[in-house]
């Protein structure tokens, strides 16, 4: 069996404050990969009830008090970190009710239940600005307290998917109709066909099938789960029969938009588009709890019952952000308004980079280094000498030299809050993953470990600052909000005002429409310019 750090290391005053930069921490963050959640439970609990057997009754009673306390703090730092998300195991709830009683019935151990919970509500009403009292009386009882006190207090639960949620599957025929059923966010695909039963046409014998924009079809075996949240753009989920899946063709709306929306971006300012994306990037971010890293490296395989739909759903934005700003200068067919507009995405990427939104700015220079962009000379030569010089100097951070080296020096100097390039980190994990065996000889590499906990740690530090960006929705004056009916007024100046209400950019920037099938960007781009 493989050995497992002991109770006794874990010393509360061995460590400071933020239990995310210790070993403990990084005991917690990575415990699935070698111990099951209901295995912990187990543990924790035989090590509670169990007593010296050597030692006068002094010396025993000393030595159980202080092992559960430092099994008491252990486990209150335990929820901390992974707040509601462990309320889908109904071992650990019934691990965490145990507890409570057992903690209950001695009288030592009262005051510091009390301490810890108190502690920690109070510094989520510090961070998240609420002003609700604790209660006088800890109701040790009842095991919600331990999660009503002590959740994250960034996991933004509006935007949170959890592992427990329902979720809006659709699923089309070959004709583009489109059958809905509402399931569990990781239901398996047998789960999901299923459900389809009671529509006209079903059978036993359809498959599911993810058919992307280029039109490439992939069979999805009846075990795979999440494969709702986890598809990427303009992909649709189709069943089928085998005879109906060589004529299965993309759904038009998979192809993306034949018009830009040059008329809509004319009236927003890149400092204004800087704002709305940081906002609802920065929701997508915090609403993705830092241990979906980890279940997304590991795999479904090792971590069948957990979701990494947030995640998904956040590396999903950063590519939608990507090949919009690709689509919007392939649809731009005039090369003067295409330039303007290539000047505004790079202002843009400045905006986004002196936010400290570096996953975005990524996208939005990846989608200007796209090749059906970059080929656009007579576009390029329209850019003023300053505007160019800009993109020369942001370009730099790009360079992925050294391991990314400039990227990862600038990032050392920022303070949070920052929205960190995502993609890298997971690469940063998958190198680890991959270069480095999880057990060695039958005992836990926890060096792996640490290395893979230290790079997850990125994201808590990223988002440990208590103020939030402030949304342009909520810092606007009510009659802002309508539609302005004001004169058109350029946006090629940054000292012009949008005209366009925050409330409509808003809801553009939630419904980005793109194009992401590289041939036709390609062949788009040659037609402006062959």
């Amino acid at each position: 069996m493989p050995v497992y750090p002991q109770l006794e290391c874990m010393l509360p005053d061995a460590f400071s404050a933020c239990f995310a930069d210790t070993f403990l921490g990084d005991f917690l963050l990575t415990h699935n990969v070698f111990m099951p959640t209901p295995q912990l439970c187990r543990i924790l609990l035989e090590h509670f009830h169990a007593e010296p057997s050597d030692g006068t009754e002094h010396d025993k009673a000393a030595y159980v008090l202080s092992k559960r306390q430092k099994i008491l703090w252990l486990v209150n730092q335990w929820v901390m970190l992974y707040g509601r998300l462990l309320q889908a195991e109904s071992s650990t709830l019934a691990f965490l009710q145990n507890l409570s009683e057992c903690a209950a019935q001695d009288t030592r151990l009262g005051p510091v239940l009390r301490d810890q919970l108190h502690d920690h509500r109070c510094n989520r009403t510090l961070e998240n600005g609420s002003s609700h009292t604790l209660s006088p009386k800890l109701q040790v009882q009842n095991a919600v307290d331990w999660f009503a006190s002590q959740e994250e207090p960034f996991l933004n639960s509006s935007y949170t998917i959890r592992a427990q949620d329902k979720i809006a599957y659709d699923i089309y025929r070959p004709d583009y109709s489109c059958l809905t059923s509402v399931l569990p966010v990781n239901a398996p695909v047998q789960e999901v066909l299923a459900s389809l039963a009671d529509n006209q046409g079903w059978s036993k014998e359809w498959i599911l099938v993810k058919v992307n924009s280029a039109g490439d079809k992939e069979v999805l075996p009846m075990e795979s789960i999440g494969v709702f949240t986890s598809l990427g753009l303009n992909e649709r989920l189709f069943a089928v029969s085998l005879q109906e899946l060589h004529t299965l063709a993309p759904h038009p709306e998979q192809l993306g938009p034949t018009v830009g929306s040059w008329d809509s971006l004319d009236f927003i300012s890149s400092k204004d588009l800087s704002n709305q994306l940081t906002e609802h990037d920065w929701n997508l971010f915090k609403s993705t709890h830092q241990v979906e890293l980890i279940y997304s490296i590991f795999g479904p395989q090792k971590f069948p019952s957990a979701t990494t739909a947030n995640l998904e759903r956040f590396l999903r934005r950063f590519n939608e952000l990507q090949f919009w700003v690709t689509t919007e200068l392939c649809l731009c067919h005039d090369v003067i308004k295409r330039a303007q507009l290539l000047r505004k995405f790079i202002k843009l990427a400045a905006h986004l980079k002196d936010q400290k939104n570096l996953n975005s700015f990524f996208a939005v220079m990846f989608g200007l280094g796209h090749s059906s962009i970059s080929r656009l000379s007579r576009t390029w030569e329209k850019l003023p000498h300053k505007t160019r010089k800009l993109y020369n100097s942001l370009e730099r951070m790009l360079d992925p030299s050294w391991n990314h080296r400039i990227y990862r020096l600038a990032m050392a100097k920022l303070t949070p809050p920052i929205i960190p390039f995502m993609p890298l980190l997971l690469k940063d994990m998958t190198f680890i993953h991959e270069g480095n065996r999880t057990l060695v000889e039958n005992l836990v590499n926890f060096e792996k470990l640490r290395m893979m906990a230290k790079a997850v740690r990125l994201v808590h530090h990223c988002r440990s600052h208590p103020h939030l960006p402030l949304s342009p929705l909520r810092s606007r004056p009510q009659h802002l909000l309508e539609e302005a009916r004001a004169m058109r007024v350029s946006t090629c100046s940054e000292q012009s005002l949008s005209t366009r209400s925050p409330a409509a950019t808003w809801a553009y920037i939630q419904h980005l429409r793109v194009i992401d099938n590289q041939k036709k960007l390609l062949q788009l781009s040659r037609d402006l310019e062959s």
